[in-house]
């Protein structure tokens, strides 16, 4: 006999499935009717008119959207005195509602009828009664009758009109009903035998691992307020700039991570074969899925040409890719850094901090100005002191704060205050790193990536060093972590999405979403894209790199 707490979780979960795959049918057919069966191919339509003009229809996706010349085809001149069947090309397009606008000549039009043909289903055929019912005329036109075969109006304005006032839609009970009933049952299946286990991205999410593969789930919390702070910046007008606060905390978190087994072995800094191995795991992380983004890309929208080989490279960064050449180039610095520090300090934490927060600033003030710089479509400086500000708190955590045996670090109303100060910094980096705060518009994050730089470290020291805190918790949230673990395919795939769903927006609805409804779709879409490209692309390949290296 199945527990009362077992059968509790059955009937949740049964519930849980009947409501997905109901709205799972009522999302595809709703998809089939609005795309498949409204996308006419050809318009005929037989009417005599007394003036030398020629016939415009324009048509959109549903009331919603707007009548624009965008959406517009024409017929060839019509001639007068005599009835005439003209054919008009409307291009495979979602034609749901159409108006007609039969010339700015006055004189008297009449219509006997018109037929509509789509690829996917019979065509719909509108006789003078139907045309009397279904379209509406303005103010331009008088006498809108009904006669026997015809329908008669008299054109005594500018811009006559005749606007359909339902919706166009093709009939097809198998399209509409059969089809939709086959994806839904699909659906059904998937996802009946889909659980946490079976899917990597939700298995480590749930079992606390993280794509660092350490056990920070905080830190996963950071960088999904990252992904944020660039997917606000990209879709969304009003946090313009916030994607460059987000890019700092990925470079300052990539350096943490990246310097802790310095941090803990200082002697692997000297060590050849731990180099070696270093660099293919770096190369494992970032290859695999950007050659897999930029392969996709350029055969999406273009062509596969120089531009692709510059990428391929690390030579070149386009749009939101001018980080990757920076990463890249940074990872080639590590060692240098690391190796530098062990040999002229030995290991010791307080000597190695001074010089990295004197290296820092120099990076600052100097290399990232004029020294070196990555080219892309935008040329920026490589960054260094911002990735340098990771390794310096790397060093202030690992090698500082958990060696000490301070009473006043460990005691409570330090992790409280800690807990505080780490909010009130997350707050500040979030609004400093807009456009909107501060008039006139003053882009703080790019101006001063070091200030910045500094304050991504501090955000995650004050949380390694605050457990179990409400910032902590915070961090620690299950969408900021989904979102983290997935941090990499969600920066790299995001403009696509965006891109698409704004296209697809205009192509089929003829209006674009409102800010926030269209920011909730962008990012839906792309966490489950990138849920599967971290669990077949990344994870593999991160398995192997953990497997190697153990």
């Amino acid at each position: 006999m199945l527990h009362p707490i077992s059968v509790i979780r059955q009937r949740k979960r049964a519930l849980v499935l009947f409501t997905l795959t109901v709205l799972f049918f009522i999302f595809i057919d709703a998809l089939i009717s609005r795309v498949a069966l409204s996308s006419f191919s050809n318009l005929e339509i037989k009417l005599e008119v007394e003036h030398e003009d020629r016939l415009t229809v324009y048509y959109r996706s549903g009331h919603r959207a707007h009548f624009s010349d965008k959406r517009t085809v024409f017929s060839e001149p019509l001639p007068t005195g005599k009835p005439t069947q003209a054919s008009i090309n409307l291009r495979d397009r979602i034609a749901r509602n159409i108006r007609l606008d039969p010339g700015d000549t006055h004189g008297r039009v009449k219509i006997y009828g018109m037929r509509l043909t789509g690829h996917f289903g019979p065509p719909l055929q509108l006789d003078a009664e139907d045309i009397h019912e279904r379209f509406i005329p303005n103010q331009a036109i008088e006498n809108f009758t009904l006669h026997s075969d015809h329908v008669q109006f008299d054109i005594h304005g500018a811009d006559p009109q005749l606007v359909l006032k339902d919706e166009l839609v093709m009939q097809n009970r198998f399209m509409s009903l059969v089809l939709p009933l086959v994806f839904t049952l699909a659906f059904y299946l998937a996802i009946s035998h889909f659980g946490r286990s079976s899917f990597p991205a939700f298995y480590d999410l749930s079992h606390h691992k993280s794509s660092a593969n350490i056990n920070y789930a905080s830190l996963d919390g950071i960088r999904g307020i990252a992904v944020l702070l660039v997917l606000l910046d990209h879709s969304w007008g009003v946090f313009t700039g916030a994607g460059t606060g987000g890019v700092w905390i990925f470079f300052v978190l990539s350096g943490f991570l990246l310097a802790i087994p310095f941090v803990k072995r200082p002697e692997l800094a000297v060590s050849g074969q731990y180099m070696n191995e270093y660099l293919l795991r770096r190369l494992k992380r970032i290859v695999p899925m950007y050659y897999f983004f930029i392969v996709i890309t350029y055969f999406l929208f273009g062509k596969f040409d120089a531009g692709a080989i510059r990428h391929l490279l690390f030579l070149q960064g386009d749009g939101h890719l001018w980080t990757i050449p920076q990463e890249m180039l940074f990872y080639l610095f590590l060692p240098f850094i690391m190796a530098g520090n062990y040999l002229l300090f030995r290991g010791r934490p307080v000597l190695i901090v001074i010089s990295l927060a004197v290296l820092m600033v120099l990076a600052n003030l100097y290399l990232d100005k004029s020294v070196i710089s990555m080219h892309g479509n935008i040329v920026r400086p490589a960054f260094v002191g911002v990735f340098l500000c990771g390794i310096l708190f790397s060093y202030l955590y690992h090698g500082v704060f958990v060696s000490s045996t301070s009473q006043a670090l460990q005691s409570p109303w330090f992790k409280h205050a800690a807990s505080l100060l780490g909010i009130v910094t997350l707050v500040l980096f979030v609004l400093l790193s807009t456009d909107t705060v501060l008039e006139p518009k003053t882009y703080l994050a790019l101006q001063y990536p070091g200030w910045f730089g500094l304050t991504a470290g501090m955000l995650i020291l004050l949380v390694l060093i605050s457990p179990r805190s409400l910032y902590d918790r915070l961090l620690s949230w299950l969408p900021l972590r989904a979102m983290g673990l997935v941090g990499f395919s969600f920066y790299l795939i995001h403009p696509i999405i965006i891109t698409l769903v704004k296209g697809m927006q205009d192509y089929y609805l003829g209006y674009r979403m409102d800010a926030v409804p269209q920011l909730i779709v962008v990012l839906l879409i792309t966490y489950f894209l990138s849920a599967f490209t971290y669990s077949y692309i990344e994870r593999p390949f991160l398995k192997l790199a953990k497997k190697q290296a153990n």
